[in-house]
């Protein structure tokens, strides 16, 4: 009886941890339609290690609950982070990019047509580990279709797709 009582205490401090810790993502308030209308580029390490763009598409779109506690601004695993608005780009685009903390570096930006082609490239050397202003770029010179946008730095590559589209 006296080692059913030792074991039955030694339990309670964990039952009592399992009902005050907070788990890193909330199933319920996963929600990829919700619409963030606060358009800063902020980014965050979640506790679940991905970088997100500010708090609100943290919380509202992915349903993590807390940042992580290593990390300020981009994970560390994710080495940079970008963001681009409006899609689809009709002249011109905004681009904003951070680095993680003291992994900043020069990057190229690369923009290729669905055929394969090469039609932009530019250096970027004005991003560092804390977010700053965008960089418009203009593309009055592209033709409405399909584009892919590729971000390069110290052989880490981040791929993403616009549609240039012509009023």
């Amino acid at each position: 009886m006296f080692r059913l009582v030792v074991f039955l205490c030694g339990l309670f401090p964990l039952a009592l941890q399992a009902q005050w810790t907070i788990p890193c993502i909330d199933s319920n308030r996963i929600n990829p339609f919700y619409q963030c209308n606060d358009p800063t580029f902020n980014p965050v390490c979640g506790c679940d290690n991905v970088t997100y763009r500010n708090g609100c598409e943290m919380t509202n779109i992915a349903g993590v609950n807390y940042p992580s506690a290593f990390e300020n601004g981009v994970c560390r695993s994710d080495f940079f982070f970008f963001h681009f608005y409006p899609n689809p780009v009709v002249d011109r685009m905004n681009f904003n990019m951070q680095f993680a903390a003291q992994e900043v570096s020069p990057a190229t930006m690369q923009i290729y047509n669905i055929d394969g082609d090469l039609v932009f490239m530019q250096l970027l050397q004005n991003f560092s580990d804390f977010a700053t202003t965008p960089l418009t770029i203009t593309f009055t010179n592209l033709e409405t279709g399909l584009y892919i946008l590729v971000v390069q730095s110290r052989g880490v590559f981040k791929i993403s797709k616009f549609i240039k589209q012509t009023f």
